[in-house]
């Protein structure tokens, strides 16, 4: 068996899910001629799609509901056939498939360098009675998104999600394009039409004084100037919300339930990573963008303002990233204890500054396996181990002077705050690779060639793991028709480069199987093997097919 998504034209719904079926027919082959793809593409016109927003309270209820529940676990069904997530309206494949430098970091998606100078014009306000906003046209019409710094914060909402926006980027995600700038009152003009609702009142006309009412809520720099992070109006006609579960049943493209979309899983691990407790359906946006000249919805990430040490409006919770807002067994241990039962972040030592909020001071003992955003997510829960060991190589791969940069685009100025930052990043991308390469075989990269199999074994690579005694490879032909294999030998590798058999098949259009494990390693589930597949064409091997947890759908 096999999960893997094949592309092809797309002529109605019921062909596309035929492509996804786990029990392939016995007469299509295992492998297509194209395989592996690396593009998922959306081959519908979506142009009939309406704008649909969610219920904010019936989301948040129903993950809480459907969260309590332990999910079936199956194999992500939008992953290639070599184990790994094609490009498609989702997800761009960068870390891992283009070489990242500290100037791509910390440029990520900008293609502008931020408003234009000039007057800015309030096309409306928000004010939910917390966090005050604008949406403005600069001087060259661009639309932006103004958010602000809470006061005796300066830097901590801004600074951050300009910081995390740059990291989300970097791991493959539709993101908006942030920039930290500075206004003055003088800039702000009220446009025709600008709209404003008060806390507890009905929309009416914005009003002068208005703004000025808002900008008392925010943090004010020393030369009486506001710092901003503005966010650049995404392309495309917004029509709702990602949803964590199923699919939107009036996207033609969207046939993949979410939370069994590899990347969304993966998002859960990243989550962890950044403290984003508020990774939820109202912090994204759907687009309606034209792309060869049809409509198709583009995926998109966005507010990471209550991400890291921030919490939006002050500093992050002592408990966040510990525990569902709604934790019905914490309650129950908490009635049984008499209340004397104290939750580990009661006694945790933190790090606190105005710039970066708070965050536990020893991040080195991080278990991404025991946090959790304020609501159950259903793609967080459905994720695998290999959905994890995915996303863990992923941040094995943003270095810390990646991570440096990243923190430096948000231009906290508060140097001794951004190096704990950047420690406590690197400290629980340590702990997080700690966790998930050492879980399953970390075997990856194999390369068959003329002189033999060559490979690499990640958990090594990461420095988070020793390499085993030796690895155990059996050779396989396989026929790519009926799927039997038959064993041509075995051969023992003390290193991850080990000689083909003599009488390997060399003929155009055959295929081998290579079974791979670990021999005498200190994680007893590096022995259980992973499957490449090879087929031999007009260059040479070709890698077409790579399963880390076989026999398991």
């Amino acid at each position: 068996m096999t999960t893997n998504i094949r592309w092809p034209a797309i002529a109605a719904a019921l062909a596309v899910v035929s492509t996804l079926t786990i029990d392939r027919a016995a007469a299509q082959p295992k492998f297509l001629p194209d395989d592996p793809a690396w593009v998922e593409p959306d081959t519908e016109d979506a142009s009939a799609m309406a704008p649909l927003e969610m219920s904010l309270f019936v989301d948040l209820a129903y993950s809480i509901v459907a969260g309590r529940r332990m999910p079936d676990r199956a194999r992500a069904l939008n992953v290639n056939t070599i184990d790994e997530v094609p490009d498609s309206s989702w997800f761009t494949n960068r870390a891992g498939r283009m070489p990242l430098t500290a100037v791509d970091i910390a440029r990520g998606p900008d293609t502008t360098s931020g408003p234009a100078r000039g007057p800015w014009t309030v096309t409306s306000s928000k004010s939910d009675g917390v966090t005050p906003g604008f949406t403005i046209r600069d001087g060259a019409g661009l639309r932006w998104f103004l958010k602000f710094d809470p006061p005796g914060h300066r830097g901590m909402t801004t600074g951050t999600e300009v910081v995390v926006t740059k990291l989300m980027w970097a791991l493959g995600y539709n993101v908006p394009e942030n920039h930290i700038a500075y206004l003055r009152r003088e800039q702000l003009v009220v446009g025709d039409g600008a709209t404003f609702t008060p806390p507890g009142g009905r929309r009416r006309a914005l009003r002068i004084g208005d703004v000025d009412r808002l900008l008392e809520r925010t943090d004010r720099e020393v030369d009486g100037s506001y710092r901003v992070v503005a966010s650049r109006a995404l392309d495309g006609r917004p029509i709702g919300r990602i949803r964590f579960h199923g699919t939107r049943p009036d996207d033609p493209n969207d046939v993949v339930p979410h939370e069994d979309r590899r990347e969304l899983r993966a998002y859960g691990v990243f989550a962890a990573w950044l403290n984003h407790v508020d990774a939820k359906a109202i912090n994204s946006l759907d687009t309606l963008v034209t792309e060869n000249g049809r409509s198709v919805v583009r995926h998109n990430l966005l507010d990471f303002g209550s991400t890291l040490g921030s919490g939006g409006v002050a500093p992050a919770d002592y408990w966040a990233g510990t525990q569902y807002l709604v934790e019905p067994s914490e309650i129950l241990r908490r009635i049984a204890g008499f209340g004397l039962s104290i939750p580990a972040w009661r006694t945790a030592a933190f790090y606190e500054s105005p710039s970066i909020g708070r965050l536990p001071l020893d991040n080195t003992t991080f278990d991404p396996e025991r946090w959790r955003p304020r609501v159950p997510n259903l793609a967080f829960l459905r994720a695998r181990a290999d959905d994890k060991f995915w996303a863990a190589r992923r941040l094995a791969l943003l270095t810390t002077d990646l991570l440096r940069a990243a923190v430096g685009s948000g231009d906290f100025r508060d140097p001794g705050a951004e190096e704990f930052l950047v420690r406590a990043l690197a400290e629980r991308r340590d702990a997080i690779v700690r966790r998930y390469l050492t879980a399953l075989n970390p075997i990856v990269d194999p390369v068959l060639d003329e002189d033999g199999l060559s490979f690499r074994n990640a958990a090594v690579d990461a420095d988070v793991a020793r390499a085993p005694e030796a690895y155990h490879i059996v050779w396989s032909a396989f026929d790519n028709a009926t799927g039997a294999s038959a064993v041509l030998g075995e051969t023992v590798a003390r290193s991850a480069r080990v000689k083909a058999p003599a009488d390997l098949p060399h003929a155009p259009g055959t295929f081998i199987k290579i079974e791979l494990s670990a021999i005498g390693g200190t994680h007893a589930s590096w022995a259980s093997p992973v499957h490449t597949y090879f087929r031999r064409g007009p260059a040479g091997w070709a890698l077409v097919g790579f399963e880390r947890m076989p026999g398991q759908p």
